[in-house]
């Protein structure tokens, strides 16, 4: 028995001096999900941007209605005195889109009355326009008619500038293709 713990004893001491080695870890190994691009934005809705409704007068105005939509699709309706009668689609560019914006706001379209349309002068042509602000709920619309004396003249000037702006030569045509259409 001696032996036995003189044996024990040699192993202890020959183990006293040493550490135990740390636990070995295992590397957890995550998975990574792939880098994914991200979507590219939305487009804009078909939602509307702005609106021209031109109506008769007493002698040869052109009568259509062209909307405009922030997607940057047009719809165009010639009804008379256009070189273009009846429907028709195209598109404006971007830089369309934010001028008519810009047109609108700078213009301070919201705060014009609802309604000029008071008869001072008759057979006057008459201008329907609405403007819908980007996130708004709905368009603000302006009912014009050009023999109401109280109107302002900005609201004239805006008229004009929205079918500048969008080309409406393309469709109605140029006054001298009018004039010639109009003889005949």
């Amino acid at each position: 028995m001696s032996r036995f713990l003189a044996l024990v004893t040699v192993l202890a001491g020959c183990d006293a001096g040493t550490k135990a080695a740390p636990p070995v870890e295992t590397p957890v190994v995550q998975a990574q999900a792939p880098i994914a691009t991200p979507p590219p934005p939305p487009p804009h809705a078909h939602v509307l941007l702005a609106s021209i409704d031109r109506g008769m007068c007493y002698g040869t105005c052109p009568v259509y209605t062209l909307t405009v939509y922030r997607d940057g699709v047009v719809e165009y309706e010639g009804k008379d005195f256009v070189k273009n009668k009846g429907k028709a689609t195209g598109t404006v560019t971007p830089e369309q889109l934010a001028a008519l914006d810009k047109l609108f706001t700078d213009d301070h379209y919201l705060a014009y009355n609802n309604d000029y349309t008071h008869e001072d002068a008759t057979d006057a042509p008459s201008a329907t326009t609405s403007y819908q602000p980007l996130g708004a709920a709905k368009a603000k619309t302006v009912a014009h008619y050009y023999g109401d004396m109280k109107a302002p003249e900005s609201l004239s000037n805006l008229e004009e500038a929205f079918d500048t702006t969008v080309n409406i030569e393309q469709w109605i045509g140029t006054r001298a293709e009018r004039d010639k259409l109009n003889r005949r």
